[in-house]
């Protein structure tokens, strides 16, 4: 028996291993801690929906450490492993493409190409008016709108590659801080709506300044990032309740089981009624659907049964939610959707968009142009609600304005790799992944289709916020690449070591030679023998002198007499 697995035994030193073992579960990877300052820099200063932020400039240089690390490792990692490369090559070739895309736009082509482009007559008559000579020219009709679309790329690439890299334990640990977040953030909402409009704590100065907002400049994306955040709230609220061991065994009854689903069921009602304070008509229509999501969860888990006391629980904290969403919003909600759909002035802002997406086909106008763009189309109507248009609100459309057949490209490309996804997450399930995991991973496909839900009719993805979100939710549905949920080393030994106890609980047959007798006037030592086993008594796989099994040798030898030659003759005295 080693040093090892003696101090095993000693109560003292198992304490000092135990916690030990707890102190390294503690501990994360140096990418975890960037990836989380990253992803939490995303929330807190991306909420704005216009270019040049001092917050988004801020951001680009603070996400910048995460991609370097992270591409760099990615990059050793799939190039040192294969299989590793085939589990993430159709996402790595579209996180090239996405990149690519802005790059291939400002490329300069000579007069006699980009003359043939769509819709550039009236660049033409400039330049023939001035007398001179037609330039080399990009397919971006503002390279410098197209320009500051490349450094916006680096915060959600940086979280994309890091949540890669990170194990199954670290991605719990990330889900939860933003969880956390998103709860500062329904706090700091009910601040805004109890201070006013002239709340200091309204961070934009072109705001809704009557509704809860965040961090963000905008109801809609507030409301775009509670319902990604309830679905993650409600997969780990679903865990610990199925983890609860008094549902089951009152007997087992825990106050920290107890105190676990209280808040985890308390975190998914106040981000229910955060979502009922932004006033947004999308954002509860995708909260119904998330609520359905929730459900969907609970009946995917393999732990689930329909008497299961926890989703009775789910449906009473769902339903509270539901009435408090009532109280405090959806009256509003409703004055807001008795208007009509022809008279909502977004309807007009799409069909405006349309047409100059017909215009600049194939290739679009360049990304980020859709301001100068949409200027050159929009139309009386479109003046009475807004003297200035950033976004289409609809992200689709604006984006295939913007990149054209590559967008369009694009938009299949991901909606075909979200299917395979689901498919596989939801039917087969992770490989190595605990049940928590495999909630999270179902929680983010659904996230994902909200989003590109809530962007038919809004912009949420145009903000670094919700963008960093939205990318941080493709990432849990991927597996990861690197190793899962490893135990300590010293746990490992322990698991190893050989005592009575584990000898007692596994019988397994174990291998013994014979002992040599001690010599005369010796004081023999006993040697350790295993105890007897029910598989195999000890000593009946040693090939023994069939003298020796006889059971008058036994005696004979207690009694001192030497047993006779032929066992036939009879004992002389």
């Amino acid at each position: 028996m080693s040093i090892h697995e003696l101090s095993l035994r000693i109560p003292s030193v198992k304490q000092f291993h135990l916690a030990f073992d707890q102190f390294q579960e503690l501990t994360f990877s140096a990418i975890f801690w960037l990836t989380a300052f990253t992803l939490l820099a995303s929330m807190l200063l991306g909420g704005g929906t216009r270019p040049g932020f001092f917050s988004d400039v801020l951001l680009q240089l603070l996400s910048i450490p995460l991609l370097l690390l992270s591409a760099s490792r990615l990059i050793d990692l799939l190039r040192s492993d294969a299989q590793k490369r085939r589990q993430v090559r159709w996402e790595t070739i579209f996180c090239v493409a996405v990149v690519l895309l802005p790059i291939i736009q400002l490329v300069p082509l000579p007069p006699s190409l980009w003359t043939l482009l769509p819709n550039r007559a009236s660049t033409i008559a400039v330049f023939d008016d001035l007398n001179r000579k037609l330039p080399w020219m990009p397919i971006s009709v503002s390279p410098n709108d197209t320009w500051l679309t490349l450094p916006a790329l680096i915060p959600p690439l940086a979280v994309y590659f890091g949540t890669v890299l990170l194990n199954y334990r670290e991605r719990r640990m990330l889900s939860l801080v933003v969880i956390v977040l998103g709860i500062v953030s329904a706090f700091l909402g009910l601040m805004q709506m109890a201070q006013g409009p002239a709340s200091s704590l309204r961070f934009f100065t072109i705001t809704n300044e009557t509704d809860a907002v965040g961090f963000f400049a905008n109801r809609n994306h507030f409301a775009a990032l509670l319902n990604v955040l309830i679905l993650f709230a409600a997969a780990w609220a679903i865990d610990i309740a199925f983890d609860a061991r008094f549902w089951h065994n009152l007997k087992a009854f825990e106050a920290r089981s107890i105190a676990a689903i209280t808040a985890s069921l308390l975190a998914v009602m106040v981000l229910l009624a955060a979502q009922a304070m932004t006033g947004s008509r999308a954002g509860m229509i995708l909260m119904i659907v998330s609520l359905v999501g929730i459900y969907a969860l609970v009946f995917s888990d393999r732990r689930h049964k329909f008497t299961a006391t926890p989703i009775n629980f789910l449906f009473v904290a769902a339903g509270t939610a539901i009435l408090l969403a009532v109280q405090f919003g959806l009256y509003r909600a409703l004055q807001r959707l008795s208007i009509g759909p022809l008279e909502d002035s977004r309807v007009q802002f799409v069909r405006t968009t349309l047409d100059a997406v017909r215009a600049y086909l194939p290739f679009g106008s360049g990304l980020g142009t859709f301001v100068p763009v949409y200027e050159m189309f929009e139309k009386i109507d479109d003046l009475f609600a807004y003297r200035y248009l950033n976004h289409a609100h609809n992200d689709i459309v604006e984006f295939m304005l913007e990149a054209g057949v590559f967008a369009i490209a694009l938009l299949g490309g991901f909606v075909a790799w979200l299917v395979s996804r689901a498919v596989k997450i939801w039917l087969r399930g992770a490989v190595g992944a605990r049940e928590l995991d495999r909630l999270l991973a179902r929680a983010a496909i659904i996230a994902i289709a909200l989003v590109l839900a809530h962007s038919v009719v809004d912009y949420p993805l145009r903000t670094a916020a919700m963008m960093g979100v939205f990318v941080f939710a493709c990432a849990l549905s991927i597996e990861p690449l690197t190793v899962n949920d490893r135990k300590p080393e010293w746990a490992r030994q322990a698991s190893r070591a050989v005592t009575p106890e584990r000898v007692l609980q596994q019988p397994a047959a174990v291998p013994v030679t014979a002992p040599s007798l001690p010599a005369t006037g010796a004081n023999p030592v006993a040697p350790l023998k295993p105890p007897r086993q029910s598989v195999a008594r000890w000593g009946e796989d040693v090939e023994w002198p069939e003298a020796w099994r006889q059971p008058s040798a036994g005696k004979a030898a207690s009694t001192g007499k030497a047993k006779p030659a032929n066992p036939e003759e009879p004992e002389t005295g």
